[in-house]
C-alpha cells in the first residue's frame, strides 16, 4: 500500500542532544488504493481514496564512556476516507546497546519492531495486511589489529502478518553468522561474511504440495568504500544458496547482491543509483519467497540550505518461482514495475519540515488480473522539537 511508504521518519534527536520528539501530518490521495486492473471498481466505488497518517517519534541517544545506548518509539495512525475498513495503526522501537570492552573487543545488542502495511497489490481482500517483524541481535568484534578483526554475531528474526489469509507466511528465523573485517585509518570498510539461517514456516504442514521451512547459506563481500572525494560505493555481492527439504524445484543457488553509488559532484547536486537482486528482501514485504531484482536512480538539489528537490526512478522485477507454497506444476509468474516519483522539500525554520510530492507506479504481468497503474500525491508537515 502506498500509504505505508510515505513516512521515512529522520531521528528526532539532533547531534548533541539526548532526547527527541518528532510529530508528523501527511495527507494522501491515491487514485487507485487496491491496485486494481484498469477498469476494475473495487467494491462497486471507485478505487481513488484520501488517507491521512499522523505519526509521533521519540529518540533517545546517550554515549556513557565507551558504550552508547540508543532507544526510539514511534507511533502511528493511518485512516481512509472512503475505504475505512483498511484503517490500521502501527508501532515500532528499538532499543539498542553498543558496548565496548578496553579497545580491543565492541558490538552491539539490539532489539528493535517494524510495523509496515503491505502493497494491496499482493494482498486482496477488503483489509490491510500489517508485517510484524521484530529482530533480536549480538555481535561482537575482536581487534586483534588496529586495521582487522574477527566477529561473530546471530539474530533471531520473526515476521507476522495480520491478516488471517497470511498467516501461512508467518515466518522465523535464526542467523549466525562469522565475519573478517578490515577497516584502514581511512574509515573504509570491507567485510567478508558466512552466514547460515534456518527459516520456519509455524503455521505451515509440511507435504507433497509444501514446505514448512528452508535452509540458507550466504558468503557475501560486504562494505562502504570512498572511491573519489565525490563519490562513495556500498553495500554487499555474494552467492546465496536456498535449499527446501521437500520441495527441491524450488530451490535457488546464485548471486545476490545490493550495491549502491553515490555521487556528489558539487554541494548542491547528488546522484545515488543502486542495483540488487535479493531473495527474501525485507522490504519487499511479500513472504520471503520472491526473488528480486531492481534498479533505480535518485537526483537531488539543494536549490537552498532549506529547499531540496528530489526524484526517483525504479524498475522492479520479481520472480515468484521460489515459492515454496506454490504447486509443482504450477506457472511461474513475474512482475515489472515501474515507479517515478517527485517531491520538493523546504524548512522554513530549522524544526519545521515542509513537503510535497507525485507518484506514478506501474505493474505489468504474466497475470492480467495483477496489472495497474496508480498516480499519488502527498502533503506533508513534521516538526521536531
Amino acid at each position: 500500500m502506498a500509504a505505508s511508504a510515505l513516512l521515512s521518519p529522520v531521528p528526532a534527536i539532533a547531534a548533541d542532544d539526548t532526547f527527541g520528539l518528532s510529530v508528523s501530518q501527511v495527507f494522501q490521495f491515491d487514485d487507485n488504493v487496491y491496485r486494481v486492473a484498469p477498469g476494475v471498481r473495487p467494491f462497486g466505488q471507485s478505487p481513488g481514496d484520501r488517507i491521512s497518517i499522523t505519526s509521533v517519534r521519540a529518540d533517545f541517544d546517550r554515549q556513557y564512556s565507551r558504550q552508547r545506548l540508543r532507544a526510539s518509539a514511534d507511533f502511528a495512525r493511518i485512516g481512509f476516507e472512503r475505504f475505512d475498513s483498511l484503517n490500521y495503526d502501527t508501532q515500532g522501537g528499538e532499543l539498542r546497546w553498543d558496548w565496548a570492552l578496553g579497545r580491543l573487543l565492541s558490538g552491539r545488542l539490539s532489539f528493535d519492531q517494524t510495523q509496515t502495511a503491505r502493497d494491496l497489490a499482493d494482498v486482496g481482500g477488503s483489509r490491510s495486511s500489517i508485517v510484524t517483524s521484530r529482530s533480536l541481535q549480538f555481535g561482537g568484534d575482536f581487534w586483534w589489529h588496529p586495521d582487522w578483526s574477527v566477529g561473530a554475531g546471530v539474530e533471531r528474526f520473526t515476521a507476522t502478518y495480520s491478516d488471517a489469509a497470511s498467516q501461512a507466511s508467518d515466518y522465523e528465523a535464526l542467523r549466525p553468522e562469522l565475519r573478517l573485517t578490515y577497516r584502514p585509518r581511512s574509515g573504509n570498510q570491507i567485510a567478508l561474511v558466512g552466514r547460515l539461517t534456518d527459516g520456519n514456516y509455524p503455521n505451515r504442514q509440511a507435504n507433497v504440495l509444501s514446505d514448512d521451512g528452508f535452509e540458507q547459506t550466504d558468503l557475501q563481500l560486504s562494505g562502504r568504500w570512498q572511491l573519489t572525494g565525490h563519490s562513495r560505493l556500498s553495500g554487499y555481492a555474494g552467492f546465496t544458496r536456498r535449499e527446501h527439504p521437500n520441495l527441491t524445484n524450488r530451490d535457488f543457488s546464485g548471486p545476490t547482491g545490493r550495491l549502491t553509488y553515490d555521487w556528489t559532484p558539487t554541494g548542491k547536486l547528488a546522484l545515488s543509483a543502486t542495483i540488487r537482486r535479493e531473495i527474501g528482501a525485507r522490504d519487499d514485504l511479500f513472504d520471503n519467497f520472491v526473488v528480486t531484482r531492481a534498479a533505480s536512480l535518485t537526483p537531488s538539489w539543494a536549490v537552498s540550505g532549506r529547499v531540496l528537490v528530489q526524484g526517483t526512478v525504479e524498475w522492479r522485477q520479481r520472480d515468484f518461482r521460489g515459492d515454496p507454497g506454490l504447486l509443482p506444476g504450477s506457472p511461474s509468474r513475474d512482475d515489472i514495475t515501474r515507479s517515478y516519483s517527485l517531491s520538493l522539500s523546504y524548512s522554513p525554520i530549522d524544526p519545521l519540515r515542509l513537503g510535497v510530492s507525485l507518484s506514478r507506479y506501474r505493474r505489468l504481468s504474466d497475470d492480467a488480473n495483477a496489472e495497474y497503474t496508480a498516480n499519488v500525491g502527498m502533503l506533508s508537515a513534521q516538526y521536531r522539537f
